[in-house]
């Protein structure tokens, strides 16, 4: 039953005996000031029944200790510490100084219940938008965007102890609510391989490659022999969710010899999306750049130019390219009514479709533009062939028009063939293209007016300028990964990463809003004049 707290006061307070305490420019005193306000118990009036059950834990309460948790780096335990003993962190959420609050795995619940009730982003959007309304953050401001990686909250697992623990997820449903399976899978395999004190062992002792491989047509054996007498059972939704992940695993990673042992496939032959962990279903792997590889997560990042304030985050997995959650980022502002007037970024975001969506939105998209196939950059670029879309024709530099010859629906562009016996006797043909035919191919695609557009915006002056704001974006993702924990995730899965990435971002406009408050209230530097 939610219930508001009463507002009596008491001579235990923090508030009544830190006034002295607590300096004026403390972050602590005005988170009070200014976060207390805008967070209010009814705001989470869904996630509780108003007239059943005991009160809760006042919701409030929990989201500003949140805050708090993620602007520190704490975690629960060391979070309820904090709310019994230390005198600022009491002071800021309005605690008595003999109070103990909670126990840490309210916080737990706390979170749980916003993921269950689609509210894990409210608090970040209540602050933003007193920040709109504050004006710190104008509606059409140019904004930057960027991305960085999050490790995932899981080792990574060789071959032998990947099945292994999808053999373990298996056996624990069957051990808890079908024993008469487990039983009949206590006869076939060795369970007590994949107990949880050997699940994340390979085997006794150290395993050179030869042996690894004998370990490893041992386990596949048993998940096969496992699948078989679990597909017995057909009404249990937490199996066949455990056994579908069994087999991702082995269709992903496992491949049969010549004498039908399983055998772990060569990385090029597995899957893009790769499952890396049963224990992290979302984790990928991904790569930054060709040295930078990581296994986990990414985080895009919408930033305002002037005050710097965090306008949006988006949690993705690992393997994503950074651009892909771009349009969606910058169009889930207009719930604010934010629609910038510029968005800048790097290559990852140059993408033409991107420009077409966003400038749609009123957005111009500013940032280079990524050359896909270095074996035609040294040849005529599109630029120079002049697309009529009404007519769908295309003419090249030298006049030659030739219309449409088929549609790559996996590229999702319209490719245009030049006729051979004009190419072949073109007499600009060799700086043209390197086809061995000779004849000049073009995919234009339903974005190549936005991306003509960028290519004339690029060589200009303003764009060397714009470009100059993108590198400050570097130091927020800096902050975020350095002081408030986002190097790591704290939880499993993309929607509990989601919910960190949000807490994350609203202690650091937080933050960063308590700075400039702060800059504001000093007095003026006095300019000595010299004589």
């Amino acid at each position: 039953m939610l219930k508001s707290p009463g507002s009596q006061g008491s001579f235990y307070d923090a508030e009544y005996l830190c006034e002295q305490l607590i300096p004026p420019d403390s972050f602590y005193r005005k988170f009070k000031e200014i976060v207390t306000p805008l967070i209010k118990d009814e705001d989470f009036d869904s996630m509780y029944c108003r007239d059943n059950g005991r009160p809760p834990i006042s919701p409030s309460l929990l989201a500003m200790a949140t805050i708090l948790q993620f602007y520190r780096g704490f975690s629960d335990r060391e979070m309820e510490t904090a709310c019994m003993y230390d005198i600022q962190v009491k002071y800021a959420l309005g605690l008595k100084l003999d109070e103990r609050p909670f126990d840490h795995s309210s916080l737990g619940d706390f979170r749980q219940r916003l993921m269950e009730n689609g509210k894990e982003k409210d608090v970040f959007d209540r602050v933003l938008n007193h920040l709109i309304e504050a004006g710190l953050i104008k509606k059409d401001e140019i904004q930057r965007i960027d991305a960085t990686h999050i490790i995932a909250d899981i080792a990574i697992p060789t071959m032998v102890t990947l099945v292994k623990k999808g053999i373990f997820e298996v056996l624990k449903p069957l051990k808890a609510n079908h024993r008469d399976v487990y039983k009949k899978v206590e006869s076939e395999i060795s369970i007590a391989e994949y107990s949880h004190e050997k699940v994340n062992q390979e085997g006794p002792g150290r395993m050179d490659l030869e042996k690894r491989k004998r370990k490893l047509v041992d386990v596949v054996q048993d998940a096969r022999k496992l699948l078989g007498l679990a597909k017995e059972i057909k009404t249990d939704a937490v199996v066949k969710e455990k056994v579908d992940m069994l087999k991702r695993i082995l269709r992903e990673n496992i491949e049969k010899d010549k004498d039908g042992n399983g055998i772990e496939k060569d990385r090029s032959d597995k899957p893009s999306d790769l499952m890396v962990s049963p224990i992290d279903e979302d984790a990928r792997y991904g790569a930054k750049s060709k040295t930078k590889k990581f296994m986990g997560y990414k985080a895009n990042v919408t930033e305002s130019v002037e005050n710097r304030m965090i306008t949006n985050i988006k949690a993705m997995p690992g393997n994503m390219s950074d651009g892909k959650p771009m349009v969606e980022t910058v169009l889930e502002q207009k719930g604010h009514g934010l629609i910038p007037k510029k968005l800048i970024g790097d290559t990852a975001y140059g993408d033409g479709a991107n420009r077409k969506a966003l400038k749609q939105n009123g957005t111009e998209v500013v940032a280079p533009l990524r050359i896909v196939n270095n074996r035609t950059k040294v040849v005529f670029p599109k630029s120079m062939f002049k697309h009529d879309a009404a007519n769908e024709t295309l003419t090249c530099p030298q006049g030659v028009t030739t219309g449409p010859s088929y549609r790559d629906k996996r590229k999702d562009i319209t490719v245009f063939h030049f006729p051979m016996s004009k190419c072949n006797v073109c007499p600009v043909q060799k700086q043209c293209t390197y086809d061995y035919d000779g004849r000049r191919s073009v995919g234009i695609s339903a974005s190549n007016a936005e991306l003509r557009e960028a290519e004339i915006y690029n060589l200009s002056e303003q764009f060397k300028v714009d470009m100059r704001l993108r590198p400050a974006i570097e130091g927020k993702l800096s902050e975020l990964k350095r002081y408030h924990g986002l190097t790591r995730a704290r939880y499993r899965g993309l929607k509990k990463l989601g919910l960190q990435c949000y807490f994350t971002a609203t202690a650091v406009n937080i933050k960063r809003w308590i700075k400039l408050l702060l800059n504001k209230a000093r007095p003026p530097v006095p300019v000595v004049v010299g004589t």
